[in-house]
């Protein structure tokens, strides 16, 4: 069935939120290695950073609750709380509000240094779960059946750090090329990471891989007219939800390209669907998925 006019015949969706566990979608695949790394360590509290609707920690306390860690979340301080940090506080995270100006400081190895000093012993993980640890978790998803295979002319991803985006690219071997789909505004620093992230695991990628950055819709978790036009009616001729953080854009983009010509009818897309539909909840022009 088309959708808004425009058919999308040879789109597939690889459906991860579909996967299972108490955190379906790639934050899963993120979290298996650098959680394992925890564990060979001896540590069982485990500490991150995200905001107030972030997928990141909402994964890290649920699955931290599975393996019996205790979990902290480093929260950007002066938000309101969420249904998401309802959750992980549910699951038994700790949250931990600091100022923006801390929060700025989330990258800064002599702030983590602190901060696993002051809540140690504990595993300190970078934003979104951005670490080489982060890669390899996601290159798994290139081995998930059907996904490297040759029928498929692009393999497209949401890209908020890159993390997922270079696991495809060096776990890919089949495809035409990976695309990414930035889900943030003036992300032109995110081709350095994926290729920082790539070295990090001292991987090539396996096939050629770009970013598309037309999509962000204006920015990170923001929603325009055109993307609050299109979630509905894609759902609607689908049947797959989606949200607007990342996979609302993911489609988006894939849509639009295939509408202007950029991209051929003919060709056999998958789209990798990343879960967060949880994350539905924070707005309100959008109904909660069940």
């Amino acid at each position: 069935m088309p959708v808004l006019g425009q058919s999308l015949a040879g789109v597939s969706v690889l459906r991860l939120d579909r996967l299972g566990g108490a955190a379906p979608g790639n934050k899963a695949f993120k979290l298996r290695y650098i959680l394992a790394r925890a564990q060979a360590q001896g540590l069982r509290r485990v500490l991150s950073f995200g905001g107030a609707w972030s997928n990141h920690l909402h994964a890290l306390a649920a699955v931290g609750a599975e393996l019996g860690l205790e979990t902290i979340g480093v929260v950007r301080g002066g938000e309101t709380p969420t249904a998401m940090l309802d959750d992980a506080q549910g699951w038994g995270m700790q949250l931990l509000p600091v100022s923006r100006e801390d929060y700025r400081r989330r990258h800064d190895v002599a702030y983590q240094r602190e901060l696993a000093q002051m809540h140690g012993p504990c595993l300190v993980i970078p934003e979104g779960g951005a670490s080489a640890e982060g890669v390899l978790g996601c290159r798994e998803i290139a081995a998930l059946p059907g996904v490297d295979d040759p029928r498929w002319r692009r393999v497209v991803v949401a890209v908020g750090t890159g993390t997922t985006l270079a696991g495809l690219a060096a776990g890919l071997s089949r495809v035409g090329e990976v695309v990414g789909v930035a889900a943030i505004r003036g992300g032109d620093d995110l081709a350095p990471r994926v290729r920082e992230a790539l070295a990090a695991i001292a991987a090539q990628a396996g096939v050629p891989w770009h970013i598309e950055h037309g999509f962000h819709c204006g920015g990170f978790a923001r929603a325009d007219a055109q993307l609050r036009a299109f979630i509905p009616a894609f759902e609607h001729a689908t049947g797959v939800p989606l949200e607007p953080v990342y996979t609302g854009k993911l489609l988006l983009a894939i849509h639009a390209q295939l509408a202007a010509g950029h991209w051929s009818p003919g060709d056999e897309i998958l789209a990798i669907h990343s879960g967060g539909l949880q994350g539905r909840r924070g707005y309100a022009w959008l109904d909660p998925w069940p």
